[in-house]
């Protein structure tokens, strides 16, 4: 019953409009970057995606973005809820594994997006995925994800390293998602 009550405030917050995107321009963003437009053929989990473009499928590693693990033991090193305090219940990040590749899975199979590559990373991980930015309804996915207490900002040298940085922030102060983590 405890599990049941984390999902509240994100459903307050994504049906009441409380929570903004970021302020970049979203068609200029894709415009002046290489993109592709395809559609969402298969969720892996809350960061990785299939997305079919011309029948070509490219395998996309959610770029900036890191969701609890679904197939592999979660790490307690990596979710700080603040610079001290880790979440340290593995079960709970597995729930939240769960819960953000549902989230992905009901907010994009199927439906018709951009895949956006970012001028400062990889264009491949070291797997062979490519490393991009969703956006669907001209809204940064991947942002969402964070915004939306799904995700934590995955850190490495990518254009929009600060304002995922800034609305990680904002999610762990206001408790949003995962970061509703009581030790």
């Amino acid at each position: 019953m405890k599990r049941i009550i984390f999902l509240a405030p994100i459903l307050v917050l994504m049906f009441s409009g409380c929570i903004s995107n970021n302020d970049i321009d979203s068609g200029d963003f894709i415009d002046s970057h290489e993109h592709l437009f395809g559609t969402v053929t298969r969720v892996v989990d809350g960061d990785t995606v299939h997305v079919d473009s011309n029948g070509v499928d490219y395998n996309i590693r959610l770029l900036g973005v890191d969701t609890p693990e679904t197939y592999q033991k979660n790490s307690i090193s990596e979710y700080y809820i603040t610079y001290e305090t880790p979440i340290t219940d593995t079960e709970y990040l597995d729930y939240w594994g769960h819960l953000a590749t549902n989230y992905t899975r009901d907010t994009l199979e199927n439906k018709s997006v951009y895949v956006v590559f970012d001028k400062n990373s990889d264009k491949k991980d070291k797997y062979g995925r490519y490393l991009a930015y969703i956006y669907l309804d001209n809204e940064n996915f991947n942002e969402n994800l964070i915004e939306y207490g799904f995700a934590r900002v995955y850190v490495s040298d990518f254009e929009l390293k600060d304002n995922f940085l800034e609305t990680e922030k904002t999610a762990k102060s206001d408790r949003i998602g995962l970061w509703n983590y009581n030790n």
